[in-house]
């Protein structure tokens, strides 16, 4: 059995514990209205109001003027994120964290300690809330896949359980959207094969579905019949993407942002002790025009290298000659990261010692207070924080599963402060 815990409007609920006047209302993190940026996560009271997250803050600010909106704090975030995990790992060893706010834990084996699952899952929930005066839905199920499913269902702060017997049953009323990696496109050629439930889409002859929807169709059919995915194998991509406040040409800026966008995504490479093969560059300019190139590289998640590979094709996309408004990466085709040491790469070993003693200090003390001298552009045009600076930044895991705000850095989910 598995259980997907998962805390409810997370950076919203976090500012809520920590300053009690915003329970209640309808706020939204993610920096001010006046400013370029998005919502990295709004309250319920905000989101009935057509609020989500990834809306431009200047947008939600039409729909609720009265809402109060937060620049956030990761440092914050990330020790409450520890916190939770600390909790998560009372009641079990196995423990994989989707994101920032996410957990899928193993609960096989547990009942002589805390009794069956939902009383575990009450257990759980009671030691979050004094502990973290913070709300949680909780999903019981046979498959983390099917777990994810009664966590989305259960939310706010809730609490529900599929018997393996009733897994079935449970889905057919649903939209087909509730399955993990069915994104708008998908959902826009099942609709017009006026396949809308699930119940519709297990009555389609797989033929119909293959033709429709590729290989995924049986992704689709596994999952439905009790198949599961791994926890690295779901992570299909890891992104970091920032708005500029001000269009900029400065190629200083430009290329250290460029450069702390891919820390960022080696970072958590090597958190996942994953390793990527393919890098995407994208670029807005001023004028809202996007392009995005993508490159393969040999396997590894050194920044130094995946630099090298990054930097040929943004200074191939600048040549456009415009002013920049955003700058985004993505890593993907990803190994594990399982290679032993080898006196045959002497060059990659060191950097990967290097690499791995920044983490365990930027862990320690805060992302930046260890930075390349090619970022220190971003020190003197931006407040840093220890966590990061105010640029708006966005970072986000590709999972199948994911289709609500999971804002990391972190499904991760993320939204990470630079």
């Amino acid at each position: 059995m598995f259980l997907c815990a998962d805390l409810d409007a997370f950076f919203v609920s976090v500012e809520q514990a920590l300053n009690p006047y915003l329970i209640g209302k309808p706020v939204i993190v993610g920096g001010s209205p006046k400013e370029r940026g998005v919502v990295a996560s709004a309250s319920y009271e905000a989101r009935k109001f057509g609020i989500n997250s990834g809306m431009p803050t200047a947008q939600a600010y039409r729909l609720c003027p009265g809402a109060v909106f937060l620049r956030g704090n990761f440092g914050y975030y990330r020790w409450y994120s520890r916190r939770f995990y600390e909790i998560m790992s009372s009641f079990s060893p196995d423990i994989i964290m989707a994101s920032i706010d996410e957990a899928y834990v193993n609960i096989k084996g547990t009942r002589r300690l805390f009794g069956p699952p939902l009383v575990l899952a009450q257990k759980m929930k009671t030691d979050v809330q004094i502990k973290l005066n913070i709300p949680v839905s909780i999903g019981i199920a046979r498959t983390k896949v099917f777990s994810k499913i009664a966590c989305d269902q259960s939310k706010p702060n809730g609490l529900l359980i599929i018997p393996p017997e009733k897994e079935i049953k449970f889905l057919a009323p649903f939209k087909v959207s509730v399955m993990p990696g069915i994104g708008p496109k998908h959902i826009y050629i099942l609709k017009n094969l006026n396949i809308n439930t699930i119940d519709q889409l297990l009555k389609t002859p797989d033929w119909v579905l293959n033709t429709a929807l590729g290989s995924y169709a049986k992704i689709i059919k596994f999952f439905i019949y009790g198949g599961d995915f791994n926890s690295y194998d779901r992570m299909k991509s890891i992104s970091r993407e920032t708005t500029l406040p001000e269009d900029t040409i400065s190629k200083e800026l430009i290329y250290g942002l460029f450069l702390y966008l891919i820390e960022r995504g080696c970072t958590t490479l090597r958190e996942k002790r994953l390793r990527a093969k393919t890098l995407t560059v994208k670029i807005r300019f001023s004028d809202f025009k996007t392009i995005s190139k993508r490159i393969r590289m040999p396997s590894n998640n050194a920044q130094q290298t995946i630099f090298e590979y990054g930097a040929r094709i943004l200074e191939n996309l600048l040549q456009e000659k415009k002013r920049v408004r955003l700058i985004g990466i993505a890593l993907s085709g990803f190994q594990y990261d399982g290679l032993q040491p080898s006196m045959f790469r002497v060059k990659e070993e060191r950097l990967n010692q290097l690499n791995y003693a920044l983490d365990r200090v930027r862990d320690k003390f805060g992302f930046n207070s260890l930075y390349p001298a090619s970022t220190h552009s971003l020190k003197k045009r931006h407040c840093y924080s220890s966590y990061g600076s105010d640029a708006r930044m966005v970072g986000r895991h590709s999972y199948t599963a994911k289709k609500d705000e999971k804002l990391l850095t972190n499904n991760d989910t993320g939204c990470d402060a630079l």
